[in-house]
């Protein structure tokens, strides 16, 4: 499975990028750099008192306010203490100072802020904040609106005021109201377009229902790294430690594709972890939850508990983290008990022109799998046994005004062992199929180098020039698995290979007066597998974005297109292949592409509003695609051994709306997101055998889904209640399923499937939090998930979640 290109190969790759440089260079030419410090901004020049007296040298262009102040307080070796509610810290800022006092600096940076800096001690500096101290220059607007930043696949920070695709960020502050749990409880309902269904807890696979319909005939899933590293297995990412996490960006559809390359079919998920100290010279928390469980399948209600250990220390220049989680939840069916352990840890150091982060990831899952109770099964009494692991660096050198590089290298991996295939239906899911290929263990090795050049100045004409490189190596073995495989109905063998991708990038995005953006770029990419194309693909993004202010309200218009593409081989695949379904020698790869537009719609920092439109289609989708065998197998216990081959016989078209909006007014803010999404088959190849026709729906896709949350932050107490709702899908009715192929004794297989489709109508799940500070650094905390206490419903009437859950504890800060 091994394929490495040659020489030939990356000669290919070279020429196309330099073709697209090539036509870029003469606009970013015509873009004079400029730098200058504003002679209008910042207090006058003046004497300082030490540390503030020290002169610096400093020099950036596009960096993000938290990180020029870090970089400045570098520069002068002092220490910076502030609080970040006063400051967009995500804000785009530029240095350009030549033996300059640092408190001058410090100063123009905190223009519009209202704050100043006063000296606190010998190398210590509080930013503190001045009654009736305003800006010198009406940069409000600018610097609240619009002005956060976010991370590309290259872990270099953009504007979001020029991004043209659709991005959302879910921040560590939303992370912590919503508390620790499934993957599906932190992104429904925040992200729109994405939904996740509620899994059981002892499940070790995400289902993804839906990123803006379907992008694959068995499981959807999104590209996903952890500070720019690469997962082995997407869909084992089911947990994060909000402690640990920063934010994370999504972004949906194929218009990561151009950046994030093969596999990002569906969209990119890239998770950001903290690096911060915690404040001061450092802090620890800790904080323990417990709780009932109630389940409509068990006696007595479960024991849930969780405990949480963050230790944070250092500076804004020297820092380490470490976050230690432990949680378990009881038999909510019998046998269906699970515990897990977490560990996110990490490092940062800050120097005058560099900067060197740190990731390490451990997570270990337990869990037991009992048969169901909906249905007559085999007993089945068996566990499942989950470990992952990420370690990674990134390090990012400014060099000079211009030029920033980063390079960024890391592994993942995970062991998936005792996966026993429960009886709970004769047509195996997605999920169960993914669940069977990732049965073994994989890592990936990540190296990445990118560099930017910015050109020109954001009062004229800017231009940005990226140029990246990237290589990816995936080892993966798979264990044999003897009996009933509910991937394809028999024995597999043990079976191991490597893939290899090699891929470069072009980008050049041009701006006018900062307010007319435009952008474009490809990737050229090399993948395994690819043998229709001789490995080779391109991968371009396009699109344009308007900024415009109307008095108190700025509107941004923006539209994008992209292609991406995922091979035949891919992670989630590859093991299937190997452990024997038959498929044509030059499968084509699975391709999505299509537009999106949009209009955004800010007033001051209080009401935003965004709707997208996006029209995107799926074409040469890979199905296995089933058939009765004979003679039957007598280990099965509904008859017949079913047979697979894997062919290229689907398109589907994905049409849908998204909006978003949020409201703060004083203590409270109000969050929602609305996602109407229409996913169907267009075409079908000649000799198809399946279940699906031209025009069905997508299965198990819902066609509405949406997300209130409203959180009231007041001064020693806080709360949140999160709604999420998912609304009209298609899938099989699992019992009656269950229940006619006990009575027939062979498989149900092609037209005979749609006897057992149902329309399935919604479930609708209510989440809350609440915390009151007991006395000094102590804080009660009560949360109680899935409130009306639904345990079935999604995606399937087989599939059993747990019921209501209230727990409480305390968290402590040192």
């Amino acid at each position: 499975m091994t394929l490495v290109p040659d020489a030939r190969t990356r000669s290919v790759i070279l020429v196309r990028v330099a073709s697209l440089l090539a036509l870029a260079a003469p606009v970013a030419a015509r873009a004079e750099p400029s730098c200058a410090r504003p002679a209008d901004v910042g207090v006058a020049s003046r004497g300082w008192s030490a540390p503030l007296d020290r002169r610096v040298t400093v020099h950036g262009r596009g960096l993000a306010l938290g990180d020029a102040l870090d970089r400045v307080a570098a520069a002068a070796r002092i220490r910076l203490s502030y609080s970040p509610d006063g400051l967009a810290l995500d804000r785009l800022v530029c240095l350009a100072y030549d033996s300059v006092a640092a408190g001058e600096v410090l100063s123009d940076l905190l223009a519009g802020s209202a704050l100043l800096p006063v000296p606190a001690g010998d190398d210590q500096v509080v930013l503190t904040p001045v009654a009736g101290l305003t800006s010198a220059r009406s940069t409000e607007k600018s610097v609240k609106v619009l002005a956060r930043v976010l991370v590309t696949s290259s872990a270099l920070r953009v504007g979001e005021r020029g991004v043209a695709a659709a991005v959302d960020v879910v921040t560590h502050s939303q992370l912590i109201h919503r508390g620790s749990g499934p993957i599906s409880q932190t992104l429904n309902g925040a992200v729109p377009g994405m939904w996740v269904w509620d899994q059981s807890p002892s499940s070790v696979i995400a289902h993804y229902g839906s990123l803006r319909g379907a992008s694959s005939f068995r499981a959807s899933y999104p590209k996903v790294y952890i500070d720019g590293i690469e997962l082995a297995n997407p869909l084992l990412l089911t947990e994060l430690s909000p402690d640990a996490v920063e934010r994370i960006e999504v972004v949906r559809g194929p218009q990561g594709g151009a950046l994030y390359g093969a596999d990002a079919i569906g969209g990119v998920i890239n998770v950001i972890m903290r690096h911060d100290p915690g404040g001061g010279d450092g802090v620890a928390q800790f904080r323990t939850t417990a709780g009932m469980t109630h389940s409509a399948f068990a006696q007595h209600p479960v024991l849930t508990q969780e405990h949480t250990l963050d230790l944070r220390t250092g500076n804004d220049t020297r820092s380490s983290s470490l976050s230690l989680a432990l949680g378990t939840i009881g038999s909510y069916i019998p046998g269906a008990q699970s515990w897990d352990t977490r560990a996110d840890g990490g490092f940062r150091m800050l120097g005058a022109h560099a900067l060197l982060t740190g990731t390490a990831r451990f997570y270990a899952k337990q869990a037991g799998l009992g048969p169901s109770p909906l249905i007559a099964s085999p007993s089945v009494a068996a566990s499942q046994s989950l470990r992952e692991y990420t370690l990674g660096s990134t390090a990012t050198f400014a060099a000079g005004e211009r030029w920033t590089h980063v390079v960024t290298v890391g592994v993942d991996g995970y062991r998936l062992s005792g996966v026993a295939p429960p009886a709970l239906s004769p047509v195996p899911s997605s999920i169960d199929s993914a669940l069977l290929a990732a049965r073994g263990s994989a890592d990936r090795a990540t190296l990445r180098a990118s560099s930017v050049a910015r050109f020109g100045t954001g009062d004229g004409a800017a231009a940005t020039a990226t140029f990246a490189a990237e290589q990816s190596i995936l080892w993966q073995r798979t264990d044999g698995i003897g009996g009933l495989s509910l991937g394809d109905r028999r024995e597999t063998e043990a079976a191991s290979g490597s893939q290899r991708t090699t891929g470069a990038v072009g980008k050049l995005d041009v701006s006018w007066r900062d307010a007319l953006f435009a952008t474009g770029g490809v990737r050229v990419e090399h993948l395994a597998g690819l043998a229709v194309s001789d490995g080779l693909v391109t991968l371009p993004t396009l699109g344009a974005t308007a900024v415009h202010g109307f008095g108190p309200v700025t509107a941004k218009l923006r539209t994008s297109y992209g292609r991406a593409i995922r091979s035949p081989e891919s992670a989630v695949r590859a093991s299937s292949l190997a452990n024997g379904l038959t498929a044509p020698s030059r499968l084509a790869p699975e391709e999505q592409s299509g537009f999106e537009g949009g209009v955004d719609a800010f007033v001051g920092s209080a009401v935003a509003l965004r709707v997208t439109r996006f029209d995107q289609h799926a074409y040469s989708l890979i199905q296995p695609v089933a058939s009765a065998s004979a003679p039957a197998n007598p280990n099965n216990a509904f008859g017949s051994r079913l047979l697979y081959t894997l062919q290229n016989v689907g398109e589907i078209a994905n049409r849908g709306w998204e909006l978003e909006s949020s409201v703060a007014a004083g203590h409270l803010t109000m969050t929602g997101t609305l996602s109407l999404v229409d996913s169907r088959v267009t075409r079908l190849a000649p000799g198809y055998a399946g279940d699906l026709r031209a025009g069905d729906r997508m299965l198990a896709v819902p066609a509405r889904s949406a997300g209130l949350t409203s959180v009231w932050t007041a001064a020693r107490w806080s709360a949140s209640v999160t709604t999420t709702r998912v609304a009209d899908w298609v899938n099989y009715d699992g019992i009656a399923l269950a229940g006619a192929s006990s009575v027939v004794c062979q498989p149900i297989v092609g037209e005979q499937l749609r006897d057992y489709w149902r329309e399935y109508a919604g479930v609708t799940r209510i989440d809350a939090s609440a915390s009151r500070d007991l006395f000094h650094r102590f804080t009660f905390v009560v949360a109680g998930t899935n409130l009306l206490d639904i345990q079935r419903g999604e995606p399937d009437n087989v599939t059993v979640v747990p019921g209501r859950t209230i727990s409480a504890g305390v968290k402590a800060t040192f």
